[in-house]
């Protein structure tokens, strides 16, 4: 089976067809075959499986080490995307949303991702790292590109660019940025593990929060029910995000692992060597774990749109407050939005979300 343009614009399809046959080779547009995983169980086997590493490539990136670095280096920032550090945002990020909705005030057409989803979590990340607000719009390019597979390289290249310089040239202000740089000079990571830290940190802290909210918006106003319910009931907003998240969360199509040892997952004999696409997004959909899958219910507990085990998304409280936030805002701000259009476009990137979301905000 091929992963090809046909699979952003509807992955859910295919990973139904996949997900039937358990555990298959692909074959991604780069031309590797991995194995994919779309089965809930079997998603949840590999994430725990001593035999496939994360470290299928040569990186410093959390997300691409095992134990013991990953422990280490996770210990430094784990602190700062704890709940009471988390929570003490909440005021900020309500101000950056209420900023940016006063901006649709008479407009009759917006774009929701241009104008919302995109600005709002570059804003609070760009805060948070240190980063000069004047720098936001280049980390917004950047990080778009890092996640486009034929811009992926240059992206990566340039934005390191710029981090080892703003790393080099940044005063010491109270913000993450300052506490790594601290625990580069007395030793507890090396620069090049803080520049990765620094890269990690905005592409993931900004990229998938921007289609949480994207995808959200799109989900909600394709099911008007669910919509008038989170309407008439903001507390069911912390329920709506996990939900949305299950039902088209930002990783798609998956985490790749390396397998360094024989392992049988789903009855497929995976040998040593052998890439495998962890795919949350297709596990999320799977009708064995959630009744009627493809429709939003807001109390269905627990999915694996974080991840699971040492490596569970290190910023999902933030994104969850993010997402709240930003949900809840525009509902109350603007009721009546409703989309400008049913033709949208999905992005061919390595994270699920839309190229833009004409919307009519409609006070």
């Amino acid at each position: 089976m091929r992963i090809d343009q046909d699979f952003y614009q509807d992955p859910y399809s295919f990973y139904a067809e996949c997900r039937a046959l358990g555990p298959v080779r692909v074959e991604m547009p780069d031309g590797t075959e991995p194995w994919l995983l779309t089965r809930y169980d079997d998603v949840l086997t590999a994430f725990d499986h001593p035999s496939l590493s994360s470290a299928f490539m040569l990186s410093d990136m959390l997300n691409h080490l095992d134990s013991p670095d990953h422990t280490r280096l996770r210990k430094l920032v784990v602190r700062a995307f704890g709940a009471r550090r988390v929570d003490m945002l909440r005021p900020r990020i309500q101000r950056i949303a209420d900023d940016l909705l006063d901006r649709w005030a008479d407009e009759p057409l917006v774009d929701l991702i241009d104008t919302f989803a995109f600005p709002l979590p570059i804003q609070v990340i760009g805060e948070l790292m240190g980063v000069p607000p004047g720098d936001h719009p280049l980390l917004r390019e950047l990080t778009a590109a890092m996640v486009r597979p034929a811009d992926m390289v240059d992206g990566y290249t340039r934005l390191g660019e710029y981090l080892r310089e703003f790393a080099r040239t940044k005063p010491s202000g109270d913000d993450l940025t300052t506490e790594l740089l601290a625990a580069r000079d007395d030793g507890r990571l090396t620069h090049d593990e803080l520049i990765a830290m620094l890269m990690l940190l905005i592409v993931a802290g900004h990229e998938t929060t921007v289609q949480l909210i994207g995808n959200g918006v799109l989900a909600l106003l394709r099911q008007p029910d669910r919509l008038a319910e989170l309407k008439h009931d903001p507390g069911l907003l912390p329920a709506a995000v996990d939900e949305l998240l299950r039902f088209d969360g930002p990783i798609s199509p998956g985490l790749l692992r390396l397998a360094v040892a024989d392992v049988v997952i789903g009855g497929a004999r995976i040998e040593a060597g052998d890439l495998v696409l962890v795919s949350v997004a297709a596990a999320n959909r799977d009708p064995s774990r959630y009744g009627n899958p493809d429709v939003l219910v807001f109390d269905r507990g627990p999915n694996l749109a974080f991840g699971h085990g040492i490596h569970h998304c290190l910023g999902a409280r933030l994104a969850r407050l993010e997402g709240e936030v930003a949900l809840g805002t525009l509902l109350r701000r603007y009721p009546d939005v409703a989309l400008a259009t049913e033709d949208v476009t999905w992005k061919q990137a390595i994270t699920r979300g839309l190229t833009a979301l004409p919307v009519r905000p409609r006070p």
